[in-house]
């Protein structure tokens, strides 16, 4: 048994597809059987059922795979633990995040990183909150930075909070009838029933955090459409054809193109917590520290303008 086969192993556990796997893995689907066939021989034991069209685990697989991800994580652990040790910063450092949040934060955290950290290969990988989630857990990334709408404990991550941020509901400017305002500044929630509604898919952090928001207050919104991205949402509410509720830094990172209007979504303004996660037990080092801190500092760690602000 080797770090390869563990790896190996991973992907098809991952994919359920032994072709396809190969064809991420870079190497031809025989080799990758055959990689397969070895490692079940060695342990006499079947590690995935193939009398099914995608392949499951058998009982014997779900343990090697957890152990797999355990000797792995030491594994990584181990490399940065003596990358520290002997200042010989090398590696890869794998970060997970939203794409609208990637397209605001790498570009003013990454060339300050990388210049103090030219060996260390950095890989952004941008998904849904839930697929990003999964991916930590698995070790597919090293760190993940998104807001925090689920316990820790609930992946098994620890994290660190990186700045506060308020969410806000967009409209055109003028759309939102004065009966919905109070004093012009924030939107009396109870009103929003049945309003046009632009939100992203059910997998992202932003709609968990809107279920919530309808939900305490009794709020049946009228779903025009869904997107995987709140610039989308926010460019549509931009158009008049309806609403949208977005990180407040999104609206001050994207001209819209049109005259629009921001507001709080009650008296207290909504805001959550944008924080860095990992997976409990794995190994924080220099480099990643330094991203934290950079993070923290970059200049985002305040709630939003004013409510009512228009654009």
């Amino acid at each position: 048994m080797n770090l390869r086969q563990l790896k190996y192993i991973l992907k098809v556990s991952e994919i359920r597809n032994i072709t396809k796997s190969a064809e991420e893995l870079h190497i031809s689907q025989p080799a990758l059987s055959r990689y397969i066939h070895d490692v079940e021989a060695e342990l006499g034991a079947k590690i995935f059922d193939r009398s099914t069209n995608s392949l499951t685990l058998t009982y014997a697989g779900e343990c090697y795979v957890a152990a797999a991800k355990r000797i792995l994580l030491e594994h990584d652990n181990l490399q940065r633990e003596i990358r520290d040790i002997t200042h010989h910063m090398t590696g890869r450092l794998r970060i997970g995040t939203s794409r609208d949040r990637a397209s605001y934060m790498m570009p003013k955290l990454l060339p300050a990183f990388c210049g103090k950290y030219p060996g260390i290969r950095v890989e952004v990988f941008t998904e849904s909150g839930q697929k990003l989630r999964t991916a930590l857990k698995d070790g597919r990334i090293d760190v993940l930075i998104l807001p925090d709408t689920w316990p820790d404990s609930e992946y098994n991550f620890v994290s660190r909070l990186i700045y506060r941020e308020e969410l806000v509901l967009a409209a055109k400017a003028g759309y939102l009838p004065k009966t919905s305002l109070t004093h012009g500044r924030s939107v009396i929630p109870e009103t929003l029933d049945g309003m046009k509604f632009f939100l992203l898919y059910r997998e992202h952090a932003i709609r968990t955090f809107c279920e919530k928001y309808f939900r305490e207050h009794s709020i049946r919104p009228d779903v025009v459409m869904e997107f995987a991205s709140n610039i989308a949402c926010y460019r549509m509410a931009a158009s008049g054809m309806g609403v949208t509720i977005i990180p407040a830094l999104t609206a001050q990172m994207t001209d819209p193109g049109n005259d629009t209007e921001l507001f709080s979504l009650g008296e207290e303004p909504a805001t959550w917590e944008v924080r860095a996660f990992f997976r409990k037990g794995a190994y924080i080092g220099q480099p990643e520290e330094e991203l934290i801190s950079m993070a923290v500092n970059s200049g985002y760690s305040h709630v939003s303008e004013p409510s009512g602000t228009s654009r």
